[in-house]
């Protein structure tokens, strides 16, 4: 009698608490996947469920394409983030019993109020509530149709005949905000996908406009509405509706320039870390104009690294004279205001030029400014680094709010295949397989851990089987006195190229070091790691800290020899925890 049918994509988190409200109703469970890497499809195959895959078109062509693999006459269209409350679980039941028992319903269609969950709470004004939504219909007495032609979002089942809609009384239950994360990333989509709606209806936007609306869609959702009635959560509520407006007709505005704006510059001429950091930027970048040409300016030790991300396009190494690296470009984004580039970029004429606005050099001279204290703010420098892309009518920050949006945004590909990394070492193939990257070093740039806890740590690692290999600067091979000349240890330091170190550190099987070039090198890699920190500012890991997988490991106290008082033990408990 009833299928159910689902589009999805990277839904595993939501999907099981779909699926099983609808167990013992649905005959048939159809999910048609748009390319999930997360788990969705194991969750499918758990809970009996067909999958098609199919790449996404819009909202309405993917929805009727799903109804259209349905065996069954009548179809219930759920969204993944939605699932069935007791009362309307028993209210289909009965449906379904009659709809059995009978050739064909005096009906086409049903309606269902859909009530949502925001961060725990249920919500029942703002407009929020009951948003009547058809879900569920008799195959072949409508479809699923754009608000305008070409439209993304707003898509609505529409039936061939208006007066045989009947409206049910059970909720249908909403859960797409669980954490306010997930209203800022729905914030940034619906705004984009919005501003590309109006442009396609022929919509403009003006200086204020962005304004207006906002001020307009917080008195609306917040008083005419009645979000008030909802307390302090109707209120957020209508607080981030408006920042949603805005932003949409922020797009808008912005559209035309980005139809003309093709090279778009990244400047960050300072540490190998700091780029590591800031690459996501050109990920995000991408993520909202991909046709964009992403141009990466960076000090020349840096450039195999942003050669290695494969969001930019074009590497400029900066030696410190050549300003010419700063012209030809549409916009420039100085994640690190170099003074004499930010003077440059305003002598070429560059028409956009973001930075922070706290320092004298851009207020006088960037054209867009971006007013946020990094070494007050305890935001990681990530975030700051997708907080300047706003300077360019691109809501980055709020499109990828989190630490786990960041991995994904770099792309990093070794620039040494596997072989030639391990060659460079020396080492035997049962030798590379078991290796750890110590790298005591720090430059000065951050608190270190002692040389001789780090020789301590390799001496445990050592003896459980894996091969130690220390890494650094030949500037710093006297720091680590003899430790070097002992027979279990793979002395590396001095020895590597960038590219030769970026492969071992890619290939490693764990990389422990504190807040320093190689250790977010590893984690971009993919490559697990123990990160060192002190936890206060300005090296608290709360700004600092690697975008891959792995340990943080922060002290405020200071060891008896010196550097960081965070003891071997856990080091070592934390990298064996990482290797097993």
């Amino acid at each position: 009698v009833l299928s159910v049918v689902i589009i999805a994509k990277n839904e595993a988190h939501n999907l099981p608490r779909c699926l099983e409200s609808v167990k013992g109703l649905a005959d048939e469970v159809v999910v048609v996947d748009s390319g999930s890497t997360d788990g969705t499809l194991d969750v499918c195959a758990q809970h009996g469920a067909t999958v098609h895959q199919r790449p996404f078109t819009t909202y309405a062509d993917q929805k009727n394409w799903a109804a259209d693999q349905a065996a069954h006459p009548y179809v219930l269209s759920l969204d993944a983030d939605e699932s069935l409350s007791d009362d309307l679980f028993e209210e289909l039941a009965a449906w379904k019993t009659l709809a059995a028992s009978s050739d064909e319903l005096p009906f086409d269609a049903w309606s269902l109020p859909r009530l949502t969950s925001y961060l725990g709470t249920w919500v029942r004004h703002g407009g929020w509530y009951p948003d009547r939504k058809i879900r569920l219909w008799r195959q072949g007495t409508g479809d699923w149709q754009p608000a305008h032609e070409g439209g993304m979002l707003h898509e609505a089942w529409v039936p061939r005949v208006p007066s045989r809609v009947v409206q049910l009384k059970g909720d249908l239950h909403h859960h797409s905000y669980q954490r306010f994360s997930d209203h800022l990333r729905q914030l940034a989509k619906f705004s984009t996908l919005g501003a590309a709606d109006a442009r396609l209806q022929g919509r403009s936007s003006h200086l204020l406009t962005p304004w207006f609306r906002m001020v307009f869609q917080w008195f609306k959702q917040a008083v005419v509405q009645s979000g008030w009635r909802d307390g302090a959560t109707g209120f957020r509520i209508a607080r981030w509706s408006a920042v949603s407006a805005h932003w949409k007709w922020r797009q808008v505005g912005a559209a035309q320039a980005w139809d003309a704006r093709q090279t778009v510059g990244i400047v960050r001429t300072d540490a190998l870390g700091d780029n590591v950091l800031s690459l996501p930027m050109a990920g995000a970048l991408k993520a909202h104009h991909p046709e964009v040409k992403v141009v990466w300016i960076c000090k020349p030790y840096a450039a195999d690294v942003a050669r290695a991300c494969g969001h930019v396009d074009e590497i400029r190494a900066w030696d410190g004279t050549d300003h010419k690296v700063v012209e030809g470009l549409d916009a420039v984004v100085f994640a690190f205001p170099e003074p004499a580039l930010v003077r440059a970029a305003a002598k070429a004429g560059v028409p956009v030029r973001v930075a922070t606005g706290r320092r004298w050099v851009t207020a006088r001279h960037a054209t867009r400014r971006v007013w946020r204290s990094r070494k007050t703010t305890p935001a990681h420098e990530t975030l700051q680094g997708l907080h300047l892309l706003h300077g360019l009518d691109v809501p980055a920050a709020l499109r990828f709010p989190e630490a786990s949006d960041w991995h994904g945004l770099l792309e990093m590909t070794p620039p040494l295949d596997a072989s030639v990394a391990q060659a460079a070492t020396g080492l035997s193939d049962d030798l590379w397989s078991r290796l750890v990257v110590l790298h005591p070093g720090n430059h000065g740039s951050a608190n270190g851990w002692s040389v001789d806890r780090f020789q301590a740590l390799g001496h445990r690692l050592t003896q459980a089987g894996w091969v130690v290999a220390v890494t650094g600067t030949e500037a710093e091979r006297k720091a680590l006195g003899s430790w070097l000349s002992e027979s279990d240890v793979v002395d590396l330091v001095g020895k590597l190229d960038m590219p030769g170190l970026l492969g071992v550190l890619a290939h490693a099987k764990l990389c422990v070091a504190s807040s320093t070039g190689p250790l977010h090198l590893a984690s971009a890699f993919g490559t697990p790691v123990v990160g060192l920190y002190q936890a206060q500012a300005p090296f608290w890991p709360a700004r600092w800290a690697p975008l891959g997988p792995g340990v943080v490991l922060e002290t405020r106290q200071e060891a008896p020899e010196g550097g960081l008082g965070i003891s071997v033990q856990d080091v070592a408990d934390a990298a064996f925890g990482l290797l097993a």
